[in-house]
């Protein structure tokens, strides 16, 4: 074998030795993607997401954030305007199937946005309650009151407007239902655009548990709403907050059936 076709087979093997190392390189690994949760064996504080008001055409993209980020998220449920229209039962359906979900009970009606009168009869937010139970199918004794900013944990854990309280106590005492409140909100717009910066929310959220500041020490229940999310700008901001929850070593998420009392 003369010099001439030696060093061609020699520059052969070397291009076929680069390409070989530039596809190790790049091509896509087989090994799963960093885990989303960290273990915190130390964590101080427990933070519970909530949402109220599904299923709604906003819910696809909150059941969306709620997988993809992998956080236990509780969902606050109204049975009326599924029950009423077809389109928003796939909604449901995601929700019931979506493994980091916990659904509660929202009423049926949502009061029909008069709150006051609805109060005023609390056996009949009951029987709201109730059928809204069997409607949606739910079977964890979690609920919020439509409007009110309202707990009944217990007898010893009550806390909220006089009327609307007499109704929780009696889902409380009658039916075994645990009554949420919250300790704060992320408000928007109407358009989908969460009031304040991510950021924002979120040293406000660690001050308040700092501080003392929520109904129980060192737990935060935080209130937003399935129609916020009509839009990928709102699904960002929710997902860059909820990133910042899990990389804080402080902060361990819940469902809300992990609040203690």
């Amino acid at each position: 074998m003369n010099k001439k076709v030696l060093l061609w087979l020699v520059l052969i093997f070397l291009v076929i030795d680069g390409a070989l190392l530039v596809y190790k390189i790049t091509k896509p690994s087989k090994k799963h993607p960093t885990p989303i949760h960290k273990e915190k064996p130390h964590y101080k504080y427990s933070v519970f997401l909530t949402s109220d008001d599904g299923p709604l055409v906003g819910s696809r993209y909150l059941h969306q954030i709620i997988k993809d980020y992998e956080v236990p998220f509780t969902l606050f449920l109204v049975g009326k305007p599924v029950n009423s229209d077809s389109r928003l039962k796939p909604y449901l359906i995601n929700y019931k199937n979506n493994c980091y979900a916990m659904l509660g009970n929202h009423s049926y009606s949502h009061a029909n946005f008069h709150y006051k009168k609805f109060y005023t009869n609390p056996k009949g937010v009951v029987q709201d309650f109730l059928k809204n139970e069997k409607i949606l199918d739910i079977n964890f004794s979690v609920a919020r009151l439509p409007g009110r900013n309202v707990w009944v944990l217990d007898n010893n854990h009550t806390k909220g407007e006089p009327n609307a309280l007499k109704a929780a106590i009696l889902l409380n005492k009658e039916h075994n239902y645990k009554v949420f409140g919250w300790d704060y909100e992320l408000r928007h717009n109407g358009k989908g655009k969460v009031l304040k910066s991510v950021k924002e929310h979120y040293k406000r959220i660690k001050e308040l548990l700092k501080n003392g500041k929520t109904y129980t020490k060192n737990q935060i229940v935080i209130l937003m709403h399935d129609q916020m999310f009509t839009n990928d700008l709102s699904s960002k901001e929710l997902g860059e907050l909820i990133l910042l929850l899990q990389d804080d070593e402080e902060i361990k998420l819940k469902k809300i059936d992990k609040y203690k009392f």
